[in-house]
């Protein structure tokens, strides 16, 4: 079995009186464009990721930064 990891659409904007339609048709794009290519959705993961400062960082204050994000897993075979 080969599995992959695509991220997933990471900041979805609605309107105050929208829908969400648009945010799940983004999600949906992403699994029909994998399907086409023959791989299954397997799974949404929610992953950190965190960023180390550079070396002039101390002069500046900055201190390691985390990030989330959601990937979408697919499996083939």
């Amino acid at each position: 079995m080969q599995y992959k990891c695509v991220p997933a659409p990471k900041e979805l904007v609605i309107d105050k009186n929208g829908t969400y339609d648009g945010a799940v048709r983004s999600f949906a794009d992403i699994i029909n464009k994998e399907a086409n290519d023959g791989w299954s959705f397997h799974s949404m993961e929610n992953i950190a990721v965190t960023q180390k400062p550079g070396c002039f960082a101390g002069l500046f204050g900055k201190k390691e930064e985390t990030v989330y994000f959601n990937m979408l897993v697919f499996s083939k075979g």
